[in-house]
């Protein structure tokens, strides 16, 4: 193989593992609001009195009170009912969704200046208010251990005059990434964004404001998400405000309601893990929010694979191994046509030296005689050849690498001893060291064709990949660390036919 063919690849191998490590943003919350006017005709009358004043509603100490719905349990700020803290049931403890934060407005709060009164009857929350210039409140929040609830919020205007009602349904403080190597700095950093369906298109939105057709809208926190699904169709605004310490405020056309009119409004929203299943379930394509990356479709097969290979092995380090050997399998014409090409170099090779003593001054004849050299003994893509078992990997490499660090099922996945999470990098770097000797020696086999200036590359690459390797996720080094093993296994068992074939 050529220097130069060689070079290019580590680079480019360098700078796509390297983006994702090097090149991440800051992690920030994301928030969402979306414009929720209430259905109502506008209406003449006399001058009416605002339910939502211009001006920010006064900071006021919260006012909670906590609720344990099934596998759910919420912290309810009466000021606005709004969603101080969710938490949900995984694995028999409660792990937080939506953590406390000091902030004006909250999750799904409505008229945070009011104070609403809270009862619960089974899997329903009512929490109700009313003003002194006669607007009443209902707000009713359905929960489900399948995720899915629904909030619906009715307004009615039981005093003398009109009331201009400005009804907005926000969602803060953003959702948690549950991306332990985020927090500490890892790899995987992970930072929320927040997404639309518009049709069956999901796209990322930065902050500002929008006006669609939104099919839903959702605050993706890397494995949890927090989805919205207007009630009615038709075009809303959606505002997005992104920082570290944030709060969201909307401002939605007025409504006004006429003494004796009510109106209302339902979100269906969907609070909890990205578990593929689940969310193609709702029917709603939340499944689309799994950013599985360049190779998608890829990843998504990737992924149902080790989903099926883990009913069998109950353990995702062993169905990566697995996954290794038939991927091995498949690519094993080529690693036995790169092995022949390697023997083929090694038989020209003191031909390739006496050509090279012959035109050292002469490098234009030295290329031309190298040619012919090739097509005689059918050597072809100038050395190329020998690369492509581990080009064609390349792509199943990123696509597990999207599939490891997106997936729910398996974040927390532990294989055998030290290793508690395959999602997570090696903490005692044992398995990238590991990876890089077996690099070496698999490289080591393979160097007798090679020039003195290619072995000093390929003697290079091992240490270039260990250092890569140590912050990506374990269940990505081990299927490196196994594929190198196989590697090595097979050209140890190809060496020895090829020798005993070789005897007269």
């Amino acid at each position: 193989m050529k220097s130069n063919y060689i070079v290019a690849f580590v680079l480019s191998f360098a700078v796509l593992l390297g983006w994702d490590y090097f090149v991440v943003r800051p992690r920030k919350r994301a928030a969402l609001s979306a414009e929720a006017p209430i259905t109502a005709p506008a209406a003449a009358g006399a001058p009416a009195a605002s339910a939502n004043p211009a001006a920010p509603a006064p900071v006021r100490k919260e006012n909670l009170v906590v609720y344990e719905i099934g596998e759910n349990r919420l912290s309810i700020n009466r000021w606005g009912g709004a969603v101080a803290q969710w938490e949900i049931l995984e694995d028999g403890r409660w792990l937080t969704l939506v953590p406390r934060a000091d902030m004006p407005q909250q999750g799904l709060g409505t008229f945070p200046e009011l104070e609403f009164r809270t009862a619960q009857e089974g899997d329903t929350l009512t929490l109700t208010a009313a003003r002194p210039d006669g607007l009443r409140v209902e707000k009713t929040l359905r929960l489900s251990d399948t995720h899915i609830h629904t909030l619906g919020v009715k307004t009615r205007n039981a005093g003398k005059a009109d009331i201009d009602v400005n009804l907005s349904i926000g969602w803060g403080p953003g959702i948690e990434a549950g991306d332990e190597a985020g927090a500490k700095g890892g790899a995987s950093k992970g930072t929320q964004r927040a997404i639309v369906a518009e049709g069956d298109t999901v796209r990322r939105v930065k902050a500002g404001a929008f006006t669609g057709d939104f099919r839903w809208w959702a605050v993706d926190g890397h494995y949890f998400l927090a989805a919205f699904v207007p009630g009615q169709p038709g075009a809303s605004t959606l505002r997005v405000s992104e920082s570290d310490d944030y709060f969201a405020v909307d401002r939605s056309r007025v409504e006004t309601l006429r003494p004796g009119d009510e109106r209302g409004t339902t979100l269906t929203f969907y609070i909890g893990p990205k578990i593929l299943a689940d969310l193609k379930a709702t029917g709603l394509g939340l499944e689309k929010s799994v950013n599985f990356g360049t190779f998608a479709p890829l990843a998504r097969l990737i992924h149902t694979t080790l989903l099926t290979f883990h009913k069998a092995t109950k353990n995702f380090g062993w169905s990566i191994i697995l996954l290794t050997f038939i991927i091995q399998a498949f690519v094993l014409p080529l690693t036995i046509s790169s092995f022949r090409h390697g023997q083929k170099m090694k038989a020209v090779q003191p031909q390739m030296k006496r050509l090279q003593e012959l035109y050292k001054n002469d490098a234009r004849r030295l290329n031309v005689e190298m040619m012919e050299l090739y097509k005689r003994h059918g050597l072809r893509f100038m050395g190329l050849e020998g690369c492509l078992p581990v080009f064609i990997q390349m792509p199943v490499f990123f696509a597990l690498y999207n599939a490891l660090r997106s997936t729910y099922e398996l974040r927390h996945a532990p294989w055998i001893g030290w290793i508690k999470d395959l999602s997570l990098h090696d903490p005692f770097y044992v398995l990238p060291v590991l990876m890089g000797a077996g690099m070496f020696f698999q490289q080591k086999m393979s160097m007798a064709s090679m020039d003195p200036s290619q072995r000093q590359i390929m003697y290079i690459m091992p240490v270039m990949f260990t250092f890569f390797f140590l912050k990506m996720p374990s269940g990505l080094v081990l299927y490196w660390l196994t594929s190198s093993l196989l590697g090595i296994l097979v050209q140890v068992i190809l060496t020895k036919r090829h020798a005993a074939a070789a005897r007269p």
